[in-house]
C-alpha cells in the first residue's frame, strides 16, 4: 500500500507506544510459555517487541518492505509476506493478526482466516482485531479499509470476542480469539 510506504517512519512513530495490555490479556494466557507466535502484518513491531520480550519465538510478515527493514533492524525475525500467499511449514502456539486484515476486501477476510487457521497447532489461537461498521472502501488516508460485524466470525471457534472503544476517535473495535 503506497500509504504505509510513503509514511511508514511516522507510523511507526504513532503506533510504537500504542497500549495493547488488553490484548495481550486476550492472547498470551492462551499460549505455551516460549510458544511460536506469526505476528501478521506488524507495522511497527511493537507487538513483536512485545512477545519476544515475554520470552515467545515470534517471526513477522508485513508486505510493507519498510516496516521489514525496521523490524529487522531491532533484531527481530521479520519478512515480506502476503496474508492471502504466505507458506509456512511451520505450524504456530499463536497467530496474532491486530488491525491488519481490515486492509483485505470483504471477500478475502474470510479465505484469509481459514488459511490463519491451517497454520495453527491443533490448540493454536488465533487473535483478530478489526475495526466495528459497515465499510469497504478507501480511508480519508488513502488505505483500503473494511469495518466489519461480529457476523464475519460466523462459523468459526470463537473463543473471545471482546469490543473496545478506542478513545478519542469514537472507533468501536472488535477483538476476537479464534480456535482451529
Amino acid at each position: 500500500m503506497s500509504y504505509y510506504a510513503e509514511h511508514a517512519s511516522e507510523y511507526i512513530a504513532s503506533t510504537i507506544d500504542t497500549d495493547m495490555t488488553y490484548a495481550y490479556a486476550m492472547f498470551e494466557p492462551l499460549l505455551p510459555k516460549g510458544g511460536s507466535i506469526l505476528d501478521v502484518g506488524f507495522g511497527s513491531g511493537r507487538d513483536m517487541l512485545h512477545f519476544q520480550s515475554k520470552g515467545f519465538d515470534v517471526h513477522g510478515i508485513d508486505l510493507e518492505p519498510k516496516f521489514v527493514e525496521h523490524a529487522q533492524s531491532l533484531g527481530l525475525n521479520a519478512e515480506i509476506g502476503d496474508v492471502l500467499t504466505y507458506s509456512s511449514d511451520k505450524k504456530y502456539d499463536g497467530i496474532w493478526a491486530s488491525a491488519s486484515l481490515l486492509h483485505l476486501p470483504l471477500k478475502d477476510v474470510r479465505p484469509a482466516i481459514d488459511r490463519l487457521l491451517s497454520f495453527l497447532h491443533e490448540d493454536g489461537v488465533l487473535f483478530i482485531s478489526m475495526k466495528e461498521g459497515s465499510f469497504e472502501g478507501v480511508d480519508d488516508r488513502g488505505r483500503p479499509m473494511l469495518m466489519v460485524n461480529e457476523d464475519i466470525f460466523k462459523g468459526y471457534h470463537v473463543i473471545s470476542l471482546k469490543k473496545t472503544l478506542e478513545a478519542g476517535r469514537g472507533l468501536t473495535w472488535i477483538n476476537v480469539m479464534l480456535r482451529r
